[in-house]
């Protein structure tokens, strides 16, 4: 996938790709007072856990003495969110673990989440579309705890059209009946996308403790740019923009399903 600049109020269509900053997707949660999004909604933060102060020092303390509404750099997306709240013990346990305010489970092959009898011990990641042995240590899937959102650990690869027909997921997930689901698997949307990018790692741009193998490439989405029907969505994990480009050329995939 092709990167390109943005200009307004026109965007280029000659040109492959699209590129759009990820902050969009945070903007909401900008303008509202600080923890009050993520306690009401099911949202992930962006991980984003530092801040720029008065002196244009990088790494500061997120406070409203460096960030605030009156501060060289107001606003900050550090300042706000579930990844603040999580650094002020102002969330509640997780249930399972992730960087800043993330809180995801590992699932195994046989659909049992980590720590029960049959998915315990040291697991191994399969990023592979066919089961390993032993099934109690077969880590295949991570489960979103915020979002609900169960993801597949596997990256393939494929255009858009054929990753979006219905015989592409049910060949590697359904069939099999990966992590427990023997249907509903199918390509996410740009914004569930955009819910496991880590703003606050980037190669890739993602907990890789919960998600190995990920590629510092581009994933589709389900979503089709408006602007053109040829053209599709898709998020950049080397650091978590997002952008469109033509469905026929190929990108990777991760598969998702929503939860129970």
């Amino acid at each position: 996938m092709n990167q390109i600049a943005t200009t307004y109020p026109a965007m280029p269509k000659n040109q492959n790709g699209l590129r759009l900053c990820h902050l969009l997707s945070t903007l909401a949660l900008a303008l509202l007072p600080a923890w009050a999004a993520a306690q009401t909604a099911p949202l992930n933060d962006t991980g984003q856990m530092q801040c720029v102060n008065n002196a244009g020092t990088w790494a500061a303390a997120c406070d409203a003495g460096s960030t605030g509404n009156a501060a060289t750099h107001p606003g900050q997306d550090g300042r706000f969110g579930r990844d603040a709240a999580q650094a002020a013990g102002a969330l509640p346990p997780k249930t399972g673990g992730g960087a800043a305010g993330f809180d995801f489970t590992r699932l195994c092959w046989n659909g049992h989440p980590q720590g029960h009898a049959q998915c315990a011990g040291t697991l191994v990641a399969n990023t592979t579309g066919t089961v390993s042995a032993p099934p109690a240590t077969d880590w295949a899937c991570t489960r979103d705890n915020v979002t609900g959102l169960v993801w597949s650990l596997q990256t393939q690869s494929a255009t858009w059209n054929a990753a979006t027909a219905s015989t592409y997921p049910d060949a590697g997930h359904n069939t099999p009946t990966r992590c427990g689901y023997d249907t509903g698997w199918r390509l996410p949307t740009r914004r569930e996308l955009l819910s496991i990018v880590h703003n606050g790692a980037y190669s890739p741009a993602i907990d890789q403790t919960y998600f190995p193998g990920t590629a510092s490439s581009w994933y589709w989405s389900s979503d089709t740019y408006a602007p053109d029907p040829a053209v599709a969505w898709g998020v950049f994990f080397y650091d978590g923009f997002a952008g469109a480009d033509g469905k026929a050329g190929t990108n990777s995939t991760r598969l998702v399903r929503s939860g129970q």
